[in-house]
């Protein structure tokens, strides 16, 4: 394609109009679940993903793996079990990718989502705005997507915010909450003490490595702390204070050799804290 013609006004990008009973905000385990139920019902469904895979926390971009009220045996609900899409993708997951590869449970994610014909998916689209047609009713979002510079103007009955910073909610005008309250605000037995948990989410480690057979020296950027005592929030794990259990195997899902480190740190006096996961 050649464009030899200079134009002297400023060219619009692509816009397009859909249309759908349900729109879904957030292509995470709970997006995923939300479109796919509706779907399934015969609501037709528009799932808004903002990056390229499904999956969110849970996609080989994090590889944070599915937990829900099980929690994998990590707390007194150990014989709990997830029923529903959930149980679906866990049992599939086991019976297709028993080397347990983050990437072929994106693949597997994008089949649940693809087999429904009742929806539609955009991925790589940002959501960034709103319009409402009263002061409690959403008519339509606006996205972009990035990778084929094209804006969407989506309209639908009713709107799903399962995109994780609550971007359709908050720019609604929805009351909302930010950290994690308190047992006895709702009566969860299984919620973290706010002495313990903190307000908001904690952080994950992850990373690879790889015995390479020597020394490798390590060049930090520019804008690394030399103090870590910077950060407003910081803590040295120590032995004497956690029961650091590790569990290394080898693995060549991709095709090479690899280890694969789990952490699971857990506080004698305090319980469990959230585990760390090294990849």
């Amino acid at each position: 394609m050649l464009q030899e013609s200079f134009s002297k006004d400023k060219r619009n990008l692509r816009s397009i109009l859909l249309s759908a009973d349900f729109v879904v905000v957030g292509g995470g385990i709970s997006g995923i679940c939300a479109a796919v139920s509706a779907a399934r019902a015969g609501v037709k469904t528009i799932l808004v993903q903002d990056r390229p895979v499904l999956g969110g926390n849970a996609s080989s971009e994090v590889r944070l793996w599915i937990l829900g009220a099980t929690s994998h045996m990590g707390n007194n609900n150990r014989w709990s079990r997830e029923g529903g899409l959930i149980d679906e993708i866990l049992v599939d997951n086991l019976y297709r990718n028993k080397e347990g590869n983050p990437v072929l449970l994106d693949t597997l994610l994008l089949e649940k989502v693809r087999n429904e014909p009742n929806i539609t998916l955009l991925l790589n689209t940002a959501v960034y705005d709103v319009e409402k047609r009263s002061p409690d009713e959403i008519s339509k979002i606006y996205g972009f997507c990035s990778q084929n510079y094209t804006f969407y103007e989506i309209s639908g009955r009713l709107f799903c915010d399962a995109s994780g910073d609550g971007i359709i909610a908050y720019r609604a005008g929805a009351a909302y909450r930010m950290g994690a309250e308190e047992k006895q605000v709702y009566g969860e037995l299984f919620a973290p003490d706010k002495g313990e948990y903190g307000e908001l989410l904690g952080h994950s480690i992850y990373f690879y490595s790889k015995d390479t057979g020597k020394p490798v020296k390590f060049v930090p950027p520019a804008y690394a702390l030399e103090d870590i005592k910077e950060i407003p929030r910081w803590n040295r794990i120590k032995a004497s204070h956690f029961s650091i259990s590790v569990i290394m195997r080898c693995c060549s899902a991709s095709g090479g050799n690899g280890t694969r480190v789990f952490l699971k740190i857990s506080n004698p006096t305090k319980g469990c804290a959230p585990p760390i996961a090294i990849a």
